[in-house]
């Protein structure tokens, strides 16, 4: 095929090209996951609303305590967690990365006040989300990954050392009851005093 036969493929081929859609981030650690949440919990999340602030989408999801695992939120309690992103009127916004809830489906999640204290953020955006997975009542439910954050780069260490434990890493297919362990036996070191 002459160059004339490459010009007509590409032509050709163009139309059936389409948009690539993908984010990256920085993989947040385990230490830096709990040391700027304020609570971790298991929590199911009820039914979101979106309101615009400042020029921008954010959504408001009670969440139900099921769980208290560490932290300033007792199990029981109700809460509200506010992401960035969703749909006011005929308008959406989509923020890659961030947590998604489901009504009526538990995750663990890990937790910072928002600004002006009336709910929290998700700590990391999804990466502090891990959504709890019950495959069928014969096995314990799992945490899993958020996956919603696209490609996650490990972070860079100055002076170069061992590669820092990553919070996905370390949770993700674990047992709930697992994960809690992880996380109360990490929370005193992170959170001293």
């Amino acid at each position: 095929m002459g160059w004339i036969g490459l010009v007509v493929a590409c032509v050709y081929l163009l139309p059936a090209a389409r948009d690539a859609r993908a984010s990256s981030a920085i993989a947040v650690t385990w230490d830096g996951l709990l040391r700027a949440s304020t609570a971790v919990v298991v929590a199911t999340a009820g039914a979101p609303s979106s309101r615009w602030e400042n020029g921008r989408i954010y959504t408001y999801t009670p969440v139900h305590v099921d769980r208290s695992v560490s932290g300033n939120l007792p199990a029981g309690a109700d809460a509200v967690v506010r992401t960035m992103g969703g749909v006011v009127g005929s308008i959406g916004q989509s923020v890659e990365g961030e947590a998604l809830f489901t009504a009526g489906r538990p995750s663990m999640l890990f937790l910072q006040p928002a600004p002006g204290g009336s709910a929290y953020d998700v700590t990391a955006r999804g990466q502090g989300q891990f959504p709890v997975i019950a495959d069928d009542a014969t096995r314990p439910a799992r945490v899993v990954r958020n996956f919603a954050g696209g490609v996650l780069f490990r972070p860079a260490l100055s002076p170069p050392a061992a590669p820092p434990q990553l919070a996905a890493e370390l949770l993700h297919g674990r047992t709930v009851d697992d994960a809690v362990r992880e996380v109360v036996s990490a929370w005193n070191r992170t959170h001293p005093g």
